[in-house]
């Protein structure tokens, strides 16, 4: 993928697209367009094999909406990355069919929304945020959990027998569960919490 990605900057320097000054920004960019488009090609292909297209698609908008501002878990390889993007998403489908208990489906939920809004989001050590930028990061993530996770609430108070409002509710649980793990493995950047004391 790397070699790939080199090639597609070079290509774009040599037509003067981007300036040589500009290659590694374009190479990492580029790979992780490529990473993201082979993952979720993968990821719709097979929910459309298991006839659950729609429903994917129901998760993945709801995870990646929320997800922008939230952050979570990174994989240290993009190898990890994919096998875990992919096997999270495709573990929904069967997920749905085990606990399709409305009411067990809704406290997830209320419980996720209350944790993203707490938590919010932290200084990821790769972006090193500066105050600031983090403080608005974590109004952006608490709006969008309220707004996303009150949405997916009501659907599934409203519409108790819609089969997409599991697959929605899983997108918030599944942010939650991806914060609180990059907490528990000490993936945040420290500076946070000398920064609040």
């Amino acid at each position: 993928m790397e070699q790939l990605s080199a090639c597609i900057a070079d290509r774009m320097i040599d037509l003067n697209i981007i300036s040589s000054d500009d290659r590694d920004i374009y190479c990492y960019s580029v790979q992780g367009l490529l990473e993201k488009t082979i993952c979720l090609t993968l990821i719709i292909a097979v929910a459309a094999l298991l006839h659950s297209l729609f429903e994917i698609i129901a998760f993945l908008s709801v995870f990646m909406l929320i997800r922008r501002s939230s952050d979570g878990i990174h994989c240290k390889t993009s190898v990890g990355c994919f096998c875990a993007s992919t096997l999270m998403a495709l573990s929904t489908i069967p997920l749905v069919h085990v606990i399709n208990i409305k009411s067990v489906i809704l406290i997830g939920v209320i419980c996720a929304v209350i944790i993203l809004c707490i938590i919010a989001t932290f200084n990821n050590p790769d972006l090193n945020l500066t105050k600031e930028e983090l403080d608005h990061l974590k109004k952006r993530s608490r709006i969008t959990s309220l707004i996303t996770g009150g949405i997916v609430a009501l659907l599934i108070l409203l519409f108790p027998k819609n089969n997409l409002a599991p697959y929605l509710a899983l997108g918030v649980i599944y942010n939650a569960i991806s914060i609180l793990i990059a907490i528990l493995l000490g993936r945040r950047n420290r500076r946070d919490d000398k920064e609040k004391a």
